[in-house]
């Protein structure tokens, strides 16, 4: 039972994604509390504007509790204490480093399988499925962490493009033919969520 919500750009540009993580929510939103992690941002953390943002549409969907969480310097035990774990986006390579070094990718998966609603934007999504090749393959100079385990959180095995434009279409296929791979690609205005593993596009 894994209730995903895979996103470029998160809720500010997608109404009906709104809707829909009412709609996998386990009881009213009042009764509920999320956590952003800001970790992806390595130097803006709760001050990127996008986290800010998230946590007011948040808010303003009338959930009881919305805390910034940043598992590179906080125990990500914290993250147990939360009904919906809200991913925001970033550095991959950075994120995923410190996923695995705080221990925050068994937590993850733990509430997962629990049915915890897990929300990943652009690169918060990249790494909650087979790996984070595609990152590589398209932007190595960001791995300003030296990762060289690539494999993310497998928690989907879909293989998302965040913030796609026709402009990347050549390369793209490149890299599915390389890597004998599909790949879904998101505009700014696109989400996958998937429910006890059905997916559908918003």
């Amino acid at each position: 039972m894994v209730n995903l919500i895979l996103s470029s750009h998160g809720f500010q540009k997608n109404k009906t994604l709104k809707k829909k993580l009412l709609t996998l929510l386990p009881k009213v939103a009042k009764d509920l509390s999320v956590a952003i992690i800001t970790t992806a941002s390595a130097e803006w953390k709760e001050k990127n504007k996008h986290a800010i943002l998230a946590k007011q549409v948040l808010e303003n969907m009338d959930f009881k509790q919305v805390k910034f969480v940043d598992i590179e310097f906080e125990n990500p035990n914290k993250l147990k204490k939360f009904d919906v774990i809200y991913i925001n986006g970033g550095n991959p390579f950075y994120l995923l480093y410190h996923l695995k070094k705080s221990g925050a990718d068994k937590v993850i998966t733990q509430l997962a399988d629990k049915g915890v609603i897990i929300v990943g934007i652009s690169g918060g999504g990249v790494v909650l499925g087979p790996s984070i090749n595609i990152v590589d393959y398209f932007d190595k100079k960001i791995n300003i962490v030296r990762l060289k385990d690539l494999n993310g959180l497998n928690l989907t095995n879909i293989i998302i493009y965040p913030h796609y434009t026709k402009e990347a279409e050549d390369e793209i296929k490149k890299f599915e033919n390389k890597y004998r791979c599909k790949v879904k690609r998101l505009t700014d205005n696109q989400s996958i969520v998937m429910k006890d593993m059905g997916a559908n596009n918003y």
